[in-house]
């Protein structure tokens, strides 16, 4: 009987993933008889467990890119995103020439940004990963709180771990004058203008992408680098780091409203240029000595230390409907939160094992609870993933749909586009999990505990660690780690749960088979 399965399988699984979109009206589940639609496939739904669990504490200092602003959500509420890293020096042991004088100091961190070109042909950028549209204050302060590299109760033998929550504790290391402020910082979608000189010497003029591109305080790096030269302090990375320890980009709000953007700290174009003059002498084209102006720079990189920080808290209507059930299943990114899945209890599984069935498909669809979104951006796509052991799924990974130049349109048979129904105007998100239902029916695979998140990138499979969360998993199954991808949006959105009173949007395993016995 298995090999017929084997072979049945094989023959039909791939003609009836395309084939069920255009079916799911002629299948019905009614008091559990089901009613097979013409081609012999036929659907159960199981009732799961769903719930939501609210993510305190994650770890933020990997090698991600971070979030800074202010962001008003219209349904999870008003989240601040600051970042403090530590700093690295392009050069150690920079010399300067005698009577250098510093002309500026400037920060350049690029947007992550599209290109395209105006009806003139000129090159016009369209923001990515920017949320919202207002200001919020934005000040940078010298931390003195010293980022290990290694964990030192760990005996350094495990990375150190640095997490979002720990701003509290930050900011008792900070200087107290800023370094530069702005008090309504609005992410702008301008080129960045910059005035040089060609080969020949002419004045020029070039163009580079929209970046947070401002001057910092001169007289902060006269002190700190310039008159630091031929010190200690300046000879080695190591001594640099505990000299130098860091800097925290602070986002405080200003309004109702706001903005928060993603940036790439250890990008190739971000970092600190300081900018220095000094005349030497030099001959001209008559042979006769004279004294010419030269401009140089020494740059400081972003170190390996990184971390974000948030603040805000839920709404208390929020933070009772995540501790009181499942009638909704809220996912959010950030510090965020995530979804449990519980898929079968005993009796089910036990019933699925001992029939002749080939599993076409299992899915699950969420669909958004409009109603409580309050006219906010649904996400793009949605993570689902086995967090018992926090792996991707089976079914992740034999998606033929992954391009890993076109993350948007990857994967899209495992984690299916937002569909929005014309006519009713709802939206819907479809996980698959076909293979994984096939291995617990068929090789009795541990029915495993599944999570389910908001992501930006549906590509990245990665985690970061979780100090603590809300209400704490029953059993041995912690959360313990959460999608790096999740960390890095402030989007999220409310779905149906699996104890909604909306029957037809419940959240359900949906199994489509095919009884082997007929």
């Amino acid at each position: 009987m298995n090999l017929y399965r084997g072979i049945l399988k094989i023959t039909t699984v791939f003609v009836v993933i395309f084939l069920l979109a255009s079916c799911d009206d002629d299948f019905s589940n009614i008091g559990g008889e089901i009613i097979e639609n013409p081609s012999g496939v036929q659907l159960r739904e199981y009732d799961i467990n769903a719930y939501t669990v609210d993510l305190k504490s994650i770890q933020t200092n990997t090698p991600n890119p971070k979030l800074l602003g202010v962001y008003n959500h219209p349904v999870f509420g008003k989240k601040s995103a600051s970042v403090l890293s530590q700093l690295r020096l392009g050069t150690t042991s920079p010399e300067f020439p005698e009577g250098a004088i510093l002309d500026s100091v400037v920060l350049n961190l690029p947007y992550f940004s599209r290109e395209d070109v105006d009806d003139n042909g000129d090159p016009i950028f369209e923001l990515d990963s920017v949320y919202g549209d207002g200001g919020f204050r934005l000040s940078i302060r010298e931390s003195r709180y010293f980022l290990n590299d290694l964990d030192p109760s760990e005996d350094f033998e495990r990375a150190q771990r640095y997490y979002s929550d720990q701003q509290s504790l930050f900011e008792q290391f900070l200087t107290e004058d800023s370094i530069y402020v702005n008090e309504n910082f609005v992410p702008s979608a301008d080129r960045i203008r910059f005035i040089g000189e060609n080969d020949e010497g002419e004045a020029d003029t070039t163009y580079s992408a929209p970046a947070l591109k401002v001057h910092l305080n001169r007289d902060y790096f006269q002190q700190k680098i310039v008159d630091m030269e031929g010190s200690a302090e300046l000879s080695s990375a190591s001594n640099f780091y505990d000299y130098f320890r860091g800097l925290m980009f602070k986002a405080e709000p200003i309004a109702n409203e706001g903005s928060m953007a993603l940036f790439n700290f250890t990008g190739a174009d971000a970092g600190i240029n300081i900018y220095y003059s000094y005349l030497q002498e030099t001959t001209d084209d008559d042979g006769e000595t004279v004294e010419e102006t030269f401009v140089d720079s020494l740059g400081i990189d972003f170190g390996a230390n990184i971390v974000n920080t948030f603040e805000g808290e839920y709404p208390e209507q929020i933070q009772q409907n995540i501790a009181n059930g499942s009638e909704n299943l809220y996912l959010d990114g950030g510090e965020g939160t995530l979804g449990v899945v519980e898929l079968f209890d005993q009796e089910d599984l036990a019933d699925l094992r001992s029939q002749n069935i080939l599993i076409n498909e299992a899915n699950l669809e969420l669909y958004l609870n409009t109603d409580l979104m309050n006219g906010a951006n649904a996400p793009s796509r949605l993570y689902l993933y086995d967090l018992s052991n926090n792996a991707v799924l089976i079914d992740y990974s034999l998606d033929p749909s992954n391009n890993q130049n076109d993350p948007l349109n990857s994967r899209t048979i495992f984690s299916s586009l937002p569909e929005t129904d014309e006519e009713t105007g709802e939206t819907k998100y479809t996980l698959r999990l076909t293979q994984h239902v096939i291995n617990l029916i068929e090789n009795d695979s541990t029915d495993v505990r599944l999570g389910v998140s908001v992501t930006s990138n549906i590509q990245q499979t990665t985690t970061v660690a979780v100090r603590e969360s809300t209400p704490e998993i029953s059993g041995e199954d912690d959360v313990e780690v959460a999608p790096a991808a999740s960390t890095i949006t402030p989007e999220g959105a409310v779905f149906y749960g699996s104890e909604s009173s909306n029957e037809n949007r419940r959240l359900k395993l949906r199994v489509y088979y095919t009884d082997t016995d007929l």
